[in-house]
């Protein structure tokens, strides 16, 4: 079973992911409203998730600084990346994750589409 943490401040977004993932097969799920907050919660998981999907524009650390704290954590998990905004922050994101070898399985803007999902999913089981 899949475990997944989601960075999303968003509610509506919040409850699109979790339906998406629901009709993937994916009930573990938690959700951090707030950057700060949610790199607290990732600090505190035993075992860490497999799976930390990330909205870039977010309270408390947006997603690029999300990103670099994972590198520094060394999260082997995948990592997707979501934003219904400018897409330049999600391609600096990207390319931070992508160079200190960060399992980046995708870019999705919103709002979130469940063939998206699955595609970037998809990518999980590969190394």
């Amino acid at each position: 079973m899949t475990f997944v943490l989601v960075f999303e401040d968003d509610e509506f977004s919040q409850e699109i992911v979790q339906r998406a993932l629901h009709r993937l097969g994916i009930s573990n799920i938690t959700f951090a409203a707030d950057g700060a907050k949610g790199l607290k919660m990732l600090d505190g998981m035993v075992p860490p998730p497999e799976l930390v999907i990330c909205d870039i524009f977010m309270p408390g650390k947006d997603g690029i600084e999300i990103v670099n704290a994972l590198v520094e954590r060394k999260f082997v998990g995948g990592l997707i990346l979501v934003s219904g905004a400018d897409m330049q922050y999600l391609h600096i994101a990207k390319t931070i994750a992508i160079s200190h070898g960060l399992h980046f399985l995708g870019c999705i803007s919103k709002p979130l589409r469940d063939d998206e999902l699955e595609n970037a999913l998809l990518q999980l089981a590969k190394p």
